[in-house]
């Protein structure tokens, strides 16, 4: 019998555990293993009363203290909705879309200049209804394809990469705004190749990433991506191409809806023990190397593989020293979520998703320090409160935690971080109202910062990881590949299937690691075929 460890309970190891179990043998027994008492990671909804306590009452209001909604687009899209639609979690009877003529999908703003600017929702209106914050725009595209590419594939921060093509304004006002909504991240610091790869990719394939937008972009899709795609599809196209259509989609009772399915479906396998409330002390080898051990707070597991969906940095603190390298290089910033909610009398003024705030590098003056932006819950996902209620999510912190808070997160009261998001309201939006019900979340550590040269680093671990493990191990999760919920459910199949077909876990003909994609070509012309492959060409593969 084949024993396989997943650590880490958060969206990437339930996401392993489940495909291991829909996948593998029925002889296969999978172990999840989660530190804490509940599972789901940072995804976590709730509902609360006017008063701010928690119930399981349906006509409470609805908050979320991570992901609100999740985009249904390319393989990670199609993958996610494969699980959503899978029969027995039931998930698509639960599931609500917003379509992408919807006014929170079109409407995007930044807040610049001492005011809310929108950003134009189509080529022509940058040229007709030009806001403040797109100033220097229009010029900057138009001479972006005369500036010479770079000569090396060198990775490069984020802010080197724009401002070099397009200008200063450009990096710190847009892209840095952008960077607060996904990485809560300074634009200096995180790595081209890693995070906006299609940037760095168009400069490689293209010369220029205008050129490469105008002629479809590089695509970033590998071959096995494409399958992977393929064959979610595969059983309900119409269904899916419907989906994908949306903007994003999300669920009645939240985000945790899909990590409770979950739950409750892998606790129904007869093949699969869930361990909760015991941290992992430490993973060890045997003489023999073909078994690995994992101790917990209460026991030791004994297994054939184990798949690590634990950030990094812990995962480093539970091997022997130095056994892996880079493990803890990249940071990972802690982030104030505060959820608010007024009467329907109170109006944003604005009726789309929530706007973002400027790189801290900017000259633009930002009224509540630490500010990343806010989102206005009430248009973003429509129909999950029975009672209307006007919705806002204030997000404060990130890399500029130290601008919102005096202490550090773990000596921040959660009253701090409420005032100071009501102060938000009020500087940004003119709410003074008092909120009827709110909710703190002080997330620690939740979003890994991908810096300069992770693509190179990544090499160096699944290097170490195929010498000093072998077959033993591999790991998941977004430490490594994309902080998205979707992209964390695709990686994690990816990971399964890879263990499966390639008889990793059996006869063992390949060592998977997780990050066995680094092994694929990265030079121009593999970019080129694969922008090439079009849906016939994908036909033929998934015959074949």
């Amino acid at each position: 019998m084949t024993v396989v460890a997943v650590l880490g309970g958060g969206i990437s190891g339930l996401s392993s555990a489940y495909y291991l179990s829909r996948l593998a043998p029925a002889s296969t027994r999978i172990v999840l293993v989660e530190g804490s008492q509940r599972l789901g990671g940072w995804i976590r909804s709730a509902r609360v009363s006017p008063g701010n306590e928690e119930t399981n009452d349906p006509n409470g209001i609805l908050f979320e203290g991570g992901p609100r909604s999740l985009r249904p687009v390319g393989t990670s899209g199609a993958v996610t909705l494969e699980m959503v639609k899978y029969r027995h979690l039931g998930l698509d009877e639960t599931m609500l879309s917003v379509p992408k003529t919807d006014p929170s999908a079109k409407n995007r703003y930044i807040y610049y200049n001492d005011t809310i600017n929108t950003l134009p929702s189509s080529l022509s209106s940058i040229l007709t209804k030009r806001p403040p914050v797109l100033k220097s725009v229009p010029w900057s595209i138009l001479k972006e394809p005369f500036v010479p590419a770079k000569s090396s594939d060198e990775d490069e921060s984020l802010y080197s990469i724009v401002s070099r093509r397009f200008n200063d304004h450009v990096a710190l006002n847009l892209v840095g705004a952008m960077v607060h909504g996904i990485y809560a991240g300074d634009v200096k610091d995180l790595s081209a190749h890693s995070t906006l790869k299609i940037l760095y990719e168009n400069e490689r394939m293209y010369g220029s990433i205008v050129k490469g937008m105008l002629r479809g972009g590089a695509k970033n899709e590998r071959f096995r991506e494409r399958g992977l795609a393929a064959r979610a599809r595969k059983d309900d196209p119409e269904w899916f191409a419907s989906m994908e259509g949306m903007s994003v989609i999300g669920f009645k009772d939240g985000t945790e809806e899909l990590t409770h399915r979950l739950r409750q479906w892998l606790a129904n396998q007869e093949n699969v023990d869930i361990v909760l409330g015991e941290p992992v002390e430490s993973i060890s080898t045997g003489t023999d190397a073909k078994e690995i051990k994992v101790k917990t707070s209460a026991r030791t597991i004994d297994a054939n593989h184990v798949i690590s969906a634990l950030p990094s940095g812990a995962l480093d603190s539970v091997l022997p020293r130095n056994t892996l390298p880079h493990l803890t290089y990249n940071p990972a910033v802690d982030v104030a979520v505060v959820n608010l909610a007024y009467g329907p009398d109170v109006i944003l003024g604005y009726d789309g998703f929530g706007f973002l705030t400027p790189s801290s590098h900017s000259s633009c003056k930002i009224p509540v320090p630490g500010t990343l932006g806010v989102v206005f819950d009430s248009n973003a996902m429509r129909g999950q409160d029975k009672t209307p209620f006007t919705k806002a999510t204030v997000m404060l912190g990130g890399h500029q935690w130290h601008n919102a808070f005096k202490t550090p997160l773990d000596q921040t009261d959660p009253q701090e971080a409420y005032q100071r998001a009501v102060q938000a309201m009020d500087a940004f939006l003119g709410v003074k109202a008092s909120p009827v019900a709110s909710m703190v979340h002080l997330q620690s550590k939740c979003i890994p910062q991908y810096l300069v040269g992770h693509q190179s680093r990544l090499r160096d671990l699944h290097e170490a990881l195929k010498l000093k493990y072998g077959h033993l191990m591999s790991v998941t999760g977004a430490s490594y590949w994309s902080v998205s919920v979707p992209d964390c459910v695709k990686n994690s199949r990816e990971l399964v299937e890879e263990l499966l077909v390639s008889g990793a876990l059996g006869g063992q003909q390949k060592m998977v690691t997780g990050l066995n994609r680094l092994e694929e070509s990265d030079d121009k012309q593999r970019l080129q075929d694969s922008s090439r492959l079009g849906k016939s060409h994908v036909d033929i593969l998934m015959k074949s």
